[in-house]
Parts: C-alpha cells; sequence; structure tokens
C-alpha cells in the first residue's frame, strides 16, 4: 500500500493555536503580582475578569486560606508516597467531608479531574462495554476513552444531546454489550448548556443495562445542594451513575474528585484505580484548601455565595436579552457564548473588548465548527454589576462595528446560531465598477484562450480537459459519480483577470485524508451504509485532477477586493450546492495569502506530498542514469528495472476498444480496493472509455513479452509543457515478482522524455520510490471549513480502536 503524509489533528490544533496566540486573542500572560479574583493584569493593563472559572470565588477567602497554612505549617510542602502504601489522615479528613457534600457516597479525590477520569474509566470499562460520548463532553474524558479502545472496548460518539440517537446506539449494542456507558458533561463548559436530564432519567429506567458518567467539573460549587452540582440530585437514587468534577473551579481549589453510586465500583477504583496507584497525592497546602471549602459548602454560607451568583447571573441575562446578540447559552449556567459566525469577526470583537478593559476568550475551532466562531466568558461573585454593565455595553457596541468592519452578512450569523434577526443587516458589499465577479457552470462558457492560458501548464484541467470531466462526472446512476461545475473569474473594469479558478461539488468520504487503518474500519461499516460519514462538499479543483487551481494576479492593487469578493461568492457555492464542507486544496508553501483564509475561519490542514521530475533530455538509458546524483539509485533502477525492461511490451495508446477500457478501469480497481490513502468513491466506469475520445489523454499498456494480457495502464494527460500520470492499474501478481510498479514510473519518464515534455507530474503517494528518479517531493496542504465537526470528531474516534472490535 502506497504511504503518504496524513494531517495530524494536533497540528491542525496548533496552528489554530498559533495563528490566536499571534493575534493575541490566546496564550496571553497574566503579570499581576496578587490575585484578587476581579481584574488580570494583561500587557501592563487592569482587565476586569470575566474569563476564569472560579464561579464562587473563593481563591481568597479566609477559612480556605487559614486551613491550606494549617496543613501546610504542619505538614510541609508534600507527602511523597503513593496512597496504595499510606494515605495521609487529613485526606481521610478531605474525602468523609466531600462525601457529606454528595449526601454520604463514596468519594475519592485525585491530584486533577483528568486523573480522576483516566483512573475511573480505566479500571471501571471493561473489554465488554459500549461507551457512547456526547460530542460536546469533555476533552479529558474522551482522551481515557482512547486508551479503553486498546483493550477492546467499543467507543461510539452521538451528536450533541441528541437523545434520539443515543437511544438507537443503545437499541443496536443492547444484546451485543454487558454495560453500555454514556459519557456527558453536567454543565457543557463551551456554550454553557445543560444534559437533558429528564430524558436521561427514562432512558436509565427503561434500559437497565445503560450506564450514566457525568463530568461536572463546571456545575459543583455554585449551584445544588451544599454544592453538589447541577446533576447529583437528579442521579443519586440510581448505582448505575458515575459523577466526577473538580476541586477547581467552584470549588475554588485543586484536584479531582469521583462520586459512586455503586460501592463496589468504589472499591475497585480506591483499592488500585490504575493511574491513581502511581499518581503522588495532593499536598498538604491544597487538602488544606479544599477542606476549607468542603466545610463552607457544608455551611449555610453557601447559599448565600450561590444566591449571589445567580442574582448576577440574572441580572446579566436580562441584559443580554434587551440587546438581543446571538447569546446560545442556557440562562441556568454563567457560562456565556456570543456567536459570530466567521474567525475574523470573532477576533475583532474580542480585540475590540479587551481594548475596553475587559478580558474575554475566544471560542474557535476545533472546539466549535469554523464558521460557528464566537466570544465566550464566564460569570463569577468577583464580577459586580458595574462590571456587567462595562461588559454588556462593550459586546453590543463592538459586536455590530467588527461585524461592519469585517464585511460579513449580519443576517447570516443570527441565521447561523438560530437566533431570530430583528436588526438592520449592516452588510458591505463589494464597491461595484471596480472588480466583477463571474460565474459559470460549464467550462464551454468560458472562451478557451482566457481560460488555457491560465491553466493549460498546471495538470489535466486544460480547458477541453474539463469538457472531457464534465461528462465523464454527468448522467451517472449513482449519486457520488455525478459532480457539479462551478467556475469563478473574478476581472476589474479593464477586463484584466484577477483570479479565476474553479469548484466541483459532490460527496466526499470525509475520512480521505485520514489514516488507511481509520479508513478501513470505515469501510467496513460503510458495506452496510455506502454513505456513512460522507458530506457534501464543495472543492476547489477536483478528485480528478492535481495542481494549482487558483490563479491570483499577485501584482493588481486590488487584491484585497478581489479575496473579499472572492471569499463571498464561495459562500453562495455553498449555499446553493447545499455543501457542508468547503475543501480548497494544493497549495504548497510559498503561498502568499494564508493570512485571508485563515480570518474567514479556514483551517489549514496537510495534504499528501506531490511528485514533480523536471525533464533533462536524454537518449540513451545511460544517459538518463548520469542524472542521477546517487549510486544507491543508480543501482536500484538497474537492478530493478533496467534488468527486466526487455522482458515487457510497452505500448502507448490514444484509443482504445471498450474491451481494453473494461480491463484498464478493472486494473485500476485492483489498486483502489486496497489502498485507502486518499479515500475518495470509484470512478465511473464509463471514464476509460469517454478519455479515450479526447486528443489529450494517452494510456500506457505494459504486458509481458509476447504476452496477451495487460498487466500495467497509466492513464496519462499530455499538456503542452508537462506529463501528468493520472491513475495507475496493476496485476498484483507482478508487481514483486518483476518490481511492475518501479518499472511503469520509469517508463512514465522515459515517455515524458520522448514526448520533449519539460516536467512529469507523478501526483501523489509513493514519495521515496518517484525520488529515486529525479521527483522533487513538495509539500502540499488545503484550506477546510466544516459546517459541524460531529463527523470530524467521530473520525478521530476511531484512531486506536482494534480492527477486530465488534
Amino acid at each position: 500500500m502506497a504511504k503518504i503524509k496524513h494531517t495530524s489533528t494536533y497540528d491542525v490544533i496548533d496552528h489554530v493555536a498559533t495563528t490566536a496566540k499571534k493575534n493575541n486573542v490566546m496564550h496571553l500572560s497574566s503579570q499581576e503580582e496578587a490575585f484578587n479574583g476581579e481584574f488580570l493584569k494583561i500587557n501592563d493593563k487592569d482587565l476586569i475578569n470575566f474569563g476564569t472559572c472560579g464561579y464562587l470565588g473563593l481563591e481568597k477567602h479566609p477559612h480556605i486560606l487559614a486551613k491550606s497554612h494549617d496543613l501546610l505549617d504542619r505538614y510541609g510542602s508534600h507527602f511523597s508516597i503513593s496512597r496504595t502504601y499510606v494515605k495521609a489522615s487529613y485526606q481521610d479528613e478531605l474525602e468523609n467531608l466531600i462525601s457529606k457534600i454528595f449526601d454520604n457516597h463514596p468519594v475519592i479525590t485525585f491530584t486533577s479531574t483528568s486523573v480522576a477520569h483516566q483512573s475511573v474509566i480505566g479500571t471501571i470499562i471493561q473489554p465488554s462495554d459500549l461507551i457512547i460520548l456526547d460530542q460536546q463532553v469533555h476533552y479529558s474524558v474522551q482522551y481515557p476513552c482512547q486508551f479503553a479502545k486498546l483493550q477492546g472496548t467499543m467507543v461510539k460518539m452521538i451528536r450533541h444531546n441528541s437523545m434520539e440517537m443515543l437511544e438507537e446506539f443503545i437499541k443496536r449494542g443492547y444484546n451485543q454489550y454487558e454495560k453500555i456507558w454514556y459519557m456527558a458533561d453536567g454543565v457543557y463548559s463551551m456554550y454553557g448548556d445543560l444534559p437533558n436530564k429528564k430524558e436521561l432519567l427514562y432512558l436509565l429506567e427503561k434500559y437497565p443495562k445503560l450506564h450514566l458518567y457525568f463530568d461536572d467539573a463546571h456545575g459543583v460549587g455554585w449551584t445544588g445542594i451544599n454544592g453538589s452540582g447541577s446533576v447529583f440530585e437528579h442521579f443519586k437514587q440510581s448505582e448505575r451513575v458515575i459523577l466526577m468534577s473538580t476541586l477547581a473551579k467552584g470549588f475554588g481549589c485543586i484536584g479531582g474528585i469521583a462520586v459512586f453510586n455503586d460501592s463496589e465500583m468504589h472499591r475497585k477504583v480506591n483499592i488500585y484505580g490504575g493511574i491513581l496507584a502511581y499518581t503522588h497525592p495532593l499536598s498538604p497546602a491544597n487538602v488544606g484548601a479544599a477542606i476549607g471549602s468542603a466545610e463552607l459548602m457544608l455551611s449555610d454560607q453557601i447559599h448565600t455565595y450561590q444566591k449571589e451568583l445567580k442574582d448576577s447571573m440574572e441580572y446579566l441575562n436580562i441584559k443580554l436579552e434587551e440587546l438581543n446578540l446571538t447569546n446560545t447559552s442556557s440562562n441556568e449556567t454563567p457560562i456565556y457564548f456570543i456567536g459570530t459566525g466567521s474567525v475574523k469577526v470573532a477576533q475583532n470583537l474580542v480585540q475590540r473588548v479587551l481594548s475596553d478593559g475587559l478580558y474575554v476568550n475566544t471560542a474557535t475551532f476545533p472546539v466549535v465548527p469554523n464558521d460557528k466562531t464566537g466570544l465566550r466568558f464566564t460569570l463569577t461573585r468577583h464580577n459586580t454589576k458595574e462590571h456587567i454593565d462595562t461588559l454588556v455595553d462593550s459586546i453590543g457596541r463592538n459586536f455590530y462595528i467588527a461585524v461592519d468592519e469585517e464585511k460579513e452578512d449580519l443576517e447570516k450569523i443570527y441565521k447561523t446560531f438560530n437566533v431570530p434577526f430583528k436588526g438592520k443587516n449592516v452588510e458591505k458589499l463589494i464597491e461595484k465598477g471596480n472588480i466583477f465577479v463571474e460565474t459559470y457552470n460549464h467550462i464551454d462558457e468560458i472562451d478557451i484562450h482566457l481560460w488555457d492560458y491560465l491553466f493549460k501548464d498546471n495538470g489535466s484541467y486544460s480547458h477541453n480537459g474539463l469538457r472531457c470531466l464534465e461528462e465523464i462526472f454527468s448522467n451517472n446512476e449513482k449519486l457520488e459519480e455525478n459532480w457539479g461545475f462551478h467556475y469563478v473569474i473574478i476581472k476589474d473594469k479593464n477586463n484584466e483577470v484577477l483570479l479565476a479558478t474553479f469548484f466541483t461539488s459532490g460527496l466526499y468520504k470525509d475520512d480521505m485524508l485520514s489514516l488507511e487503518n481509520i479508513s478501513m474500519q470505515i469501510e467496513k461499516q460503510r458495506e452496510q451504509d455506502p454513505y456513512y460519514l460522507c458530506s457534501k462538499t464543495l472543492a476547489m479543483g477536483s478528485l480528478f485532477t492535481e495542481g494549482n487551481h487558483l490563479f491570483v494576479n499577485e501584482k493588481h492593487a486590488s487584491i484585497n477586493e478581489v479575496f473579499s469578493a472572492f471569499f463571498k461568492e464561495v459562500e453562495k457555492l455553498k449555499k446553493v450546492t447545499d455543501a457542508t464542507v468547503v475543501f480548497l486544496r494544493d497549495f504548497q508553501s510559498d503561498f502568499k495569502y494564508i493570512e485571508y483564509f485563515e480570518k474567514e475561519g479556514f483551517v489549514k490542514i496537510n495534504m499528501p506530498n506531490v511528485n514533480i521530475i523536471p525533464i533533462q533530455s536524454w537518449q540513451t538509458n545511460e544517459d538518463f542514469l548520469k542524472q542521477i546524483p546517487s549510486k544507491n539509485n543508480k543501482r536500484n533502477i538497474e537492478r530493478y528495472v533496467l534488468k527486466y525492461e526487455d522482458q515487457f511490451d510497452i505500448t502507448f495508446k490514444e484509443t482504445i476498444s471498450s474491451k481494453e477500457a473494461e480491463h484498464y478501469y478493472n486494473l485500476f480497481q485492483n489498486v483502489k480496493k486496497d489502498n485507502y490513502a486518499v479515500n475518495y468513491f470509484k470512478y465511473p466506469p464509463k471514464i476509460t472509455q469517454i478519455l479515450s475520445t479526447y486528443e489529450e489523454w494517452e494510456f500506457m499498456d505494459i504486458k509481458l513479452k509476447g504476452g496477451d494480457e495487460t498487466i500495467c495502464c497509466v492513464w496519462s494527460y499530455k499538456g503542452d509543457t508537462h506529463y501528468s500520470p493520472l491513475i495507475m492499474g496493476l496485476n498484483y501478481e507482478y508487481v514483486e515478482s518483476m518490481n511492475l510498479y518501479k518499472q511503469a514510473i520509469f517508463q512514465l519518464v522515459k515517455r515524458a522524455n520522448s514526448l520533449k515534455k519539460e516536467k512529469v507530474f507523478l501526483g501523489y503517494s509513493a514519495d521515496y520510490e518517484k525520488q529515486k528518479y529525479g521527483a522533487n517531493t513538495i509539500p502540499l496542504y488545503a484550506f477546510v471549513k466544516l459546517d459541524d465537526t460531529f463527523n470530524m470528531e467521530v473520525i478521530e474516534s476511531f484512531s486506536n480502536m482494534k480492527s477486530n472490535t465488534k
């Protein structure tokens, strides 16, 4: 199987976070010498703090500090021994107090909530169980589930709060698994919304195998009896529920907690707990602070603190309601999300609010979809009504300024977040008379000389090449074999072309660029559901072309207006084609306009490398070898290619019979069926026959010497200055015994030389092999925008999963 470079989730996040850091909206450093919760000092400026999660404002409560100092003085900075050997008495004191908060349910404390999840999930979950993750459940829950897969546990994901989808998964797996675990948050950390507790109670009663696992890190402390959080009182009677939370946030300290309704589950984690046994305990100072906080939770003071926060929440909710902003959060939580749509509006708005002296967060991809970026902030007891008035005034004023300045469609933003639009649209249109956007649906509507001047030397998408593709990918029986074609040309008033490209719209496999083992697992599921994890996609170029699909007139002064017009046209095409994914591809490292794409919310991802061989004319094989600088590569070509060359009959055909067309297609399927490096739908069977009717295309046919059966074919496009082999078909019986693939590569280079071409486009994959023949391997990347991250997250959940699981 040919190997390619795949994009990594961590690479994507690294790029997004690095860009946000560059724009001064993330990875900021606080400079205050003393923290009081009310302000953060950033860039030498005191900002009113609407970003931290200490909801009850207990960080410097005198009782908590006194308890922390007491244990620090009595026991020192650390008790360095695993609790499996010895557990400090103050640790028992803390767990007993927390148990009282949770109606005397057994409790275990951890150094962090992340460690708590790793310990409990690693101990409780069995290979015979099924885990169902909510799409928005915190990453600290999802991460240990990756390790559960390694032991054979099946992990699935449902759309956020979709109880219908949850019940469907329960029904499907009910007779396969011993326990079915649904993992969710008590309060979701990004949008501040809540799980459907009523429906979950119903399902818990209906399905005895169902177990619930809640992370209520953002609920404990500020709500619930004794600060027990947002879900405990609803589910405390069922032994099939585990509650996880934190001693940070509303508790005002540090550490993680697990609350058990089942004593045997508690015993198993407590006696060993996996990572718990190998993790140092909380320090005495931290335990002291937590004891102080627990004592407050169990006192009458908690009622005052909770009421003060909820009064502020009510005041803020009324203020936001008056503004009619795109607030998507629940009015029952102190987490708020103001949707801005695009990244550029979000960053503009956040920077403006920061400049007004208020600290708020940015919520961006991949935590939210590209076009559902927003401003996120939290409310704590530190915030006064005056602070709230200042915040609301700043957001209300700057929201519209940011939308206006970034030339966004205000009504579209409201529609994106399903908020009724009541105001006047402030969308700024491109000034007429400066640039003109032309769009077409057929290449024959465009002047052949103009198009070929721009693109004929780039690949197989000359004017006639696209006419060929339009014929191939239309009027087919299967949905995925029919593409829409969309051509965009932007000109100035002098008719000079400023930008040009083409798009295809169609059904794509969302795992197209995923790791091979992930695609193999997904294909198993597509045997029952052919369109599983597939999306309507608007893509620059096509799945049958490679090269630079975007022409930009870099010298023109109106480049800003050109890209604004271009992205507006992309948005229109996305809407017309009902696409949920936009995929702009084949950009090289020297592309100058990355910032334009990022501001529009596109995320940069890696694509497979492309390989291009510059042709230096030669007469004989010996001459060719002289051009290869590496002695090892020369020996490799002599040993595996030239040694066998006279054992083949090699011909090049522009026209082929229907029988040959069918055989060539079948040889291609031999390669396609076991190659998931780039996972896409099969081309329509008529493709080879149609290609043979166009003079730009030819077929390399390789047979054994004197044989009748073609064992290798390559479909190649002949440009004026380049040769572009696009598709290879192989009889795998001869790949190793006759080094057939290596022979084919050499013959393609040789053919390009005989046709006096300047270069050969050798496409993706097998970089190392192609480099032996002089290929320059060029990294490529693409820009992607998703309406919904669900499919992406499901695909990510396939990683580390055993291929032989149920």
